[in-house]
């Protein structure tokens, strides 16, 4: 009888998982938006507390909020599209510098691996129209992507303004619902809040101070359109791992077709190296580290499995939503054993 309990009970938590993710899949077009508008409202709480405090009423501070918000990121969106189309007027000089490059391949490959230049040529063919097509296709998408930008960014703020507004009968409700199963719940739901807010807005903080370092030590180097790559290496950096070694690699690729000295891309790439060190053991750890810790393999799985649901955006969304269901699993008794395993704790990791 004990052991048909417990296999009933892992059908129902099998199917509960089921049922969660074929949601988050076959939702995405709406939950994408609701998860986007999450994160914003809980970066902006301590900021529309304060200025309740300072005797402003609820709706005045949530529009002050959403409105700098918008403002910020549309001054951002303008500096990142000025930054492309200077990058885009450089092309014509990029694409003599690539020709001079792909000569000199040309002959090294020769030199070293008996291949005449036609073959050479055949394969290069071959291999750029293969990555032309793909590239047609995501053109398209972004095309696509673009005509309803607009339309998600106003539904993203509107959201992000309504959660603000309300917040407080959102925590009423989860009140409601864990009354019945916890004494302390109002305690447990005002320090997930501090916590996952302080949690948001630690992981923006990190993504401004690497876009400034980034973009100062490019300038320093000496690479052009410094601030486009900058900002790009830090935005990117909101994808774990990933994110970062994309946004080096890319001023590195970038270095070595548009300079003359092999240095550049070499004097890029130790850069881009010592600023990861940077993140990993002092930004993070001190600025977020304090509040989350996830581990390693948490991390990477989230970064897998929102990749499959919701591709590129799962990525980037999956990792901070896990750190803010740990400060759940840590402050609910019977959930602490999983909030334990996706963390990286202080424990006996070595024993």
């Amino acid at each position: 009888m004990e052991q048909q309990s417990s296999l009933q009970r892992f059908n129902q938590v099998l199917l509960a998982f089921l049922l969660f993710f074929g949601i988050l899949y076959l939702a995405d077009s709406f939950l994408i938006l609701i998860a986007i508008s999450g994160l914003f409202a809980m970066l902006l709480v301590p900021v529309c507390r304060k200025l309740e405090q300072w005797k402003l009423p609820r709706t005045g501070a949530a529009f002050i909020c959403v409105f700098a918000v918008v403002i910020i990121l549309l001054g951002l969106i303008s500096v990142l599209i000025t930054q492309i189309i200077a990058l885009a007027n450089d092309l014509p000089q990029l694409g003599q510098t690539l020709s001079e490059k792909l000569d000199q391949g040309h002959e090294f490959v020769t030199d070293q691996f008996d291949l005449s230049r036609e073959e050479q040529n055949e394969y290069l063919q071959n291999q750029l129209e293969s990555t032309l097509r793909s590239l047609g296709g995501y053109i398209s998408t972004i095309m696509l992507s673009t005509g309803n930008f607009l339309v998600n960014f106003i539904i993203i703020i509107t959201f992000t303004l309504l959660f603000l507004l309300y917040r407080r009968r959102i925590k009423n409700f989860i009140l409601q619902l864990a009354s019945n199963r916890s004494n302390n719940a109002r305690d447990i739901v005002g320090k997930i809040t501090g916590v996952a807010s302080s949690y948001i807005a630690g992981v923006f903080l990190v993504v401004l101070i690497l876009s400034t370092i980034n973009t100062v030590g490019l300038m320093v180097i000496g690479i052009e359109h410094a601030l486009f790559f900058g900002l790009l290496a830090g935005l990117l950096n909101i994808i774990p791992y990933i994110g970062s070694l994309a946004g080096s690699l890319i001023p590195v690729l970038f270095a070595f077709l548009t300079k003359d000295s092999v240095w550049y891309p070499v004097g890029v790439g130790i850069f881009f190296l010592v600023v990861q060190q940077i993140e990993s053991y002092a930004l993070t750890p001190n600025i977020t580290g304090s509040k989350i810790k996830l581990s390693p393999m948490s991390t990477l799985m989230a970064l897998l499995l929102g990749q499959m649901i919701w591709g590129v955006v799962g990525m980037i969304l999956f990792v901070p939503y896990l750190g803010i269901i740990k400060v759940i699993f840590d402050n609910i008794e019977g959930l602490k054993p999983l909030g334990y395993i996706v963390g990286n704790d202080d424990g006996d990791d070595n024993s």
